[in-house]
């Protein structure tokens, strides 16, 4: 079967104009690897296109302040009691739920410790494992090190590649389960905030939902437990959220508002009663979800790559002209421009070694900067906590020695939780403006390979599509690990009681600055690893990518000229067949550009309808 025509293998989410766009980019990739190579850059950059489109993934994270009832929403949404629900802050670690017809569990760790695989069945089989890893009873502070659990399992609502997440709630006295779920907002596509009556809007979710806004595309709004309302509480109710939704801008007037009882609702799908599921209004937010969420979210992502894919079909076109212009060209004149192109080349190597030292040594002093502030955060910490036990010390009465060491526990946790987010901030910062710095660079090298091939051979070469920003790396120890807090046991004590009581309070306070050096040093260290592992993976990746840049733009260039150049030396090459090949591939992207465009032009007007 021609894979151009074959849509048997689309999924529910390609129909309509999805499938147009991947039959489109299905013939783009056949006609690009026989016209530029099956290798080709411009080819591997279109097929990971199609593959994206073709895999597309939603992500739908219900968030919300602790206990309005968002694991109970997700159980409703799956038709069965999985995610672990208490009377108490549980959720401490985000669940990634997707589509797969035998339920699995996985739990992922930090750092190079493998994941587990855990094949279960049974509601209250799944729910048991994940509450041994998610919940802040089973796993306090995550003293496990879970990065995330993954649950799979048959749900009419994942079938579409829907991904729902769930996650920790913000607000609660538990302040590490905010942040967890504050970090979650990058990998959110669309979001469910979940409010429900008592009150219904708080001002730290209203603080939440600002830091969301910019993150995510639509935010959906549900309020949770209307079964404990009565129909003129729930119109009050709604309306105040209303109200101060739209007075924020965080909706629109008209948009919904969806109420609901997860607790009902979930009971419902479990006796299969529809009136009650009806009732409970889950029915209506998930149709919200299946047939407009999704739809809009296709098409956006739609769009997005067949603007990609017509610019990678009209840089494809600017090299098949190039090469038919070399192949036109009499042979002294090809070998003359050649030899130039290549002196030119040389210059173009030569910048790219200086950019690649310039980079390795803007690494260097970001690693020494990174060296000199964490032994200012040493000194400054240590200076600080010596001031907090000394005049602990000075205060307490009994058990002093315990309320000095529970006193210097919380200062490390906020010392080192402001230098988490400090240090976040100004290397981000620094790397940030660093890579940008070295990505115009490269970009201005490619411009000039591009722009000498054009001038050569009076083709025009279309611009590539920008690149995406370079940005620090944040998956290690202030996204992850959690503060050393907990004071280190010494026997010494046992000693103390022998002596004079002033005599005990100078042995004490010197062995609690020397254990609470020795906590200094290990969230230090930590972090300036965390931190060090992440400029590293940063700049390598960036070095990476401007490498394959440049790369690209000289092997495609260069590729064309010689082998023009080595056909016309070849005395049994045939250069009008040859010149007609390539006119038809032309044309034939020529249709493609346009197909793409036409696409772009009916999703237009399909979304106006």
């Amino acid at each position: 079967m021609d894979r151009t025509t074959d849509t048997t293998a689309l999924s529910p989410r390609e129909s309509g104009f999805g499938s147009d766009v991947l039959n489109v980019l299905e013939r783009a990739g056949s006609l690009l690897a026989s016209a530029v190579g099956a290798d080709s850059p411009l080819r591997i950059r279109l097929l990971a296109l199609t593959d994206r489109l073709r895999h597309e993934r939603l992500q739908i994270a219900v968030l919300g302040q602790f206990k309005r009832g968002k694991s109970t929403f997700v159980n409703a949404l799956l038709g069965a009691p999985l995610l672990p629900t208490a009377v108490v802050p549980l959720t401490a670690i985000a669940t990634f739920i997707a589509w797969r017809e035998q339920p699995l569990v996985i739990v992922r760790f930090m750092g190079a410790k493998p994941p587990q695989e855990f094949t279960v069945n049974r509601a209250d089989d799944i729910r048991d494992v994940l509450f041994r890893f998610v919940t802040e009873e089973a796993n306090p502070k995550n003293e496990l090190g879970v990065e995330r659990v993954e649950l799979f399992y048959p749900a009419a609502i994942l079938a579409d590649g829907t991904v729902l997440i769930d996650t920790p709630g913000i607000g609660s006295t538990l302040a590490h389960n905010t942040e967890a779920a504050l970090r979650l907002l990058a990998e959110c596509d669309a979001s469910l905030f979940v409010v429900s009556a008592d009150p219904p809007i708080t001002e730290v979710e209203l603080g939440y939902l600002r830091r969301l806004k910019p993150k995510t595309g639509r935010t959906f709004f549900v309020v949770n437990k209307i079964d404990y309302l009565t129909g003129d509480e729930q119109r009050t109710v709604v309306d105040f959220l209303r109200k101060v939704l739209t007075g924020e801008s965080f909706i629109d007037p008209g948009a919904p508002i969806f109420g609901i009882s997860a607790r009902l609702g979930l009971a419902a799908k479990q006796e299969q009663n529809r009136e009650a599921l009806e009732r409970s209004g889950i029915t209506e937010i998930e149709d919200h979800l299946v047939h407009y969420l999704a739809t809009e979210k296709t098409r956006s992502l739609q769009e997005a790559v067949r603007r990609k894919a017509a610019d990678i079909v009209a840089q494809a076109g600017g090299e098949i002209e190039l090469s038919a212009k070399a192949l036109k060209m009499p042979l002294q004149q090809l070998e003359q421009k050649s030899s130039d192109f290549a002196q030119t080349l040389r210059s173009i190597e030569a910048q790219r070694l200086t950019i690649g030292d310039l980079l390795a040594g803007d690494r260097r002093r970001l690693v020494g900067d990174l060296e000199a502030q964490i032994q200012g955060l040493r000194e400054s910490a240590l200076s600080r906590l010596t001031q907090v036990i000394d005049e602990g010390l000075a205060h307490a009465e009994t058990a002093w020695e315990e309320k000095v060491k529970s006193t210097v526990s919380a200062a490390i946790e906020q010392i080192f939780g402001d230098a988490n987010e400090r240090f976040i901030e100004a290397f981000s910062r620094q790397a940030g403006d660093i890579l940008a710095g070295h990505r115009r660079r490269i970009d201005a090298l490619v411009d000039d390979v591009r722009r000498t091939a054009a001038e050569m051979f009076d083709v025009v070469f279309a611009p590539e599509g920008e690149p995406e920003a370079f940005r620090l790396r944040q998956e290690p120890y202030w996204v992850t690990e959690r503060i050393a807090s907990t004071l280190i046991p010494d026997f010494g004590r046992l000693i103390d009681r022998a002596l004079p009581a002033a005599l005990q309070r100078r042995r004490r306070r010197t062995r609690i600055i020397a254990e609470t050096n020795e906590l200094i040093i290990r969230n230090a260290e930590s972090l300036r690893w965390a931190i060090l592992r992440g400029l590293d993976e940063t700049f390598r990746a960036a070095a990476m990518q401007m490498e394959e840049r440049l790369g690209d733009a000289l092997t495609a260039t260069r590729g064309v000229i010689e082998d023009a150049l080595a056909r016309r030396r070849d005395r049994s090459f045939a250069t009008e067949p040859a010149l007609d090949r390539l006119h038809r591939s032309l044309q034939a992207l020529a249709a493609i550009r346009d197909a793409l465009l036409t696409s772009d032009r009916s999703m237009a007007q399909g979304a106006s309808m």
